[in-house]
């Protein structure tokens, strides 16, 4: 079903009644901070490491855990960098007081990121905001202790946001191209994520032909995971619309187009100059609403920009089902899951071997060992060796008769 929003035709444009801020959490969020350069909302940097912060170029800028770290950072501790918000956090109470919109942006799997992301988006809820936020996830290869940082510190996140958007380093391959060179790609990847920022700041600030106002995404999120994935496209001359949603489809946060099949919600936000056609908006939505799952709803806005010329953007915020994408790691009860296969190796057996998770969950009785025999198989007619007594060929457990935990 598709969902016209506030206004059933286009009429005048609205003007913006939201005020948004957009908070930078930890190093990461501050250089998006950097990166997003003039828009429409008031940037806010925070973090623990004093000189960071001062080098930010956001206008307003805290100092969180004053006493606790004493202006250097949190050394890659989550629970140092969530100390460190709850000592201010009534001044990020404050601080997110009177906006309707906080986004909250940083960078999962560190100390800061991780640990002060939550409490800022808590804060922001309690001060009456709806609380949105944006993430990087760190790369596998960071390790296994990283990540699950990372998975938690989202997990906390969901409990607080109306929706996060999330995007994974492992897929700066598909932004790049995995050929890329690093010094392209990294920045290419933080691209996507200021983009997203962008879209969704304007989409809540552009004077509006059909607006979509905050019930309307609250509603656009409700009884989903809390997580959303992104897409963006623009498009000018001829075949502008066209050209706009497919490089919106296109999004590796999309999956080229394969997440919206399995969404509960999605909300398409186009703009464009005066010029916008009632048949561009009709292409747009019917190369997104074929896509869709036919159970949910397809939420329009649509904006007058009048800082481009002859071009539209397209915009396309995916809801998930809460059943649609479990943690990274996650494995539901019962589900038969190959093994991990060490450093790329695997032998013939290996691959074959499956093993049930249930058998894991059960409690298993340990069973008392014949201490008092020694049966040493194949090594039994080897001389033994004796110190004072004691046959040192047996495990020292064995002999000591320890039992074991």
């Amino acid at each position: 079903m598709i969902n016209l929003g506030s206004n059933q035709r286009l009429s005048a444009p609205v003007a913006p009644v939201v005020s948004c801020k957009v908070v930078g959490v930890g190093g990461a969020g501050l250089r998006l901070l950097d990166a997003l350069g003039d828009c429409p909302a008031e940037l806010v940097a925070m973090h623990t490491d004093a000189q960071a912060l001062m080098q930010s170029s956001a206008p307003r800028k805290l100092q969180i855990g004053r006493r606790l770290t004493r202006g250097l950072g949190s050394g890659g501790d989550p629970k140092a960098g969530e100390s460190a918000a709850l000592e201010q956090a009534e001044e990020i109470r404050a601080e997110c007081q009177d906006a309707q919109i906080v986004m909250v942006c940083s960078g999962l799997g560190g100390g800061t990121g991780s640990g002060a992301a939550s409490v800022v988006c808590r804060e922001a809820a309690e001060a009456g905001a709806l609380v949105l936020a944006a993430v990087t996830l760190p790369f596998s290869g960071e390790g296994e202790k990283r990540r699950a940082h990372a998975e938690e510190a989202l997990s906390r996140l969901g409990s607080h946001c109306a929706a996060v958007l999330c995007f994974e380093n492992n897929r700066l391959g598909e932004v790049a191209g995995p050929e890329a060179p690093l010094a392209e790609a990294i920045p290419a990847a933080n691209t996507m994520l200021v983009t997203a920022v962008d879209a969704v700041l304007r989409l809540l600030s552009l004077p509006s032909l059909l607006h979509v106002g905050l019930d309307e995404i609250i509603s656009l999120f409700r009884d989903t995971a809390g997580r959303c994935q992104f897409g963006h496209g623009v498009g000018q001359g001829e075949d502008r619309a066209i050209s706009a949603v497919e490089q919106a489809l296109q999004s590796p946060m999309l999956e080229r187009g394969a997440t919206l099949a399995r969404s509960g919600n999605v909300l398409v936000h186009v703009s464009g100059d005066a010029s916008l056609r009632f048949d561009e908006m009709q292409q747009i939505l019917q190369e997104v609403s074929r896509r869709t799952d036919p159970s949910g709803q397809v939420f329009l806005g649509v904006a007058v920009d009048p800082s481009v010329t002859d071009e539209v953007r397209v915009s396309i915020l995916a809801s998930l089902h809460a059943s649609a994408e479990p943690a990274t790691g996650a494995i539901a009860d019962g589900e038969e899951v190959l093994e991990p296969d060490l450093m790329g190796i695997k032998s013939a057996a290996s691959s074959e071997k499956r093993v049930d998770r249930r058998s894991r969950t059960d409690q298993e009785e340990q069973v008392e060992l014949p201490l008092d025999q020694a049966v040493k198989g194949r090594f039994k007619d080897l001389v033994p060796t004796l110190v004072e007594g004691q046959d040192l060929d047996i495990p020292t457990y064995i002999r000591m008769r320890l039992p074991l935990k």
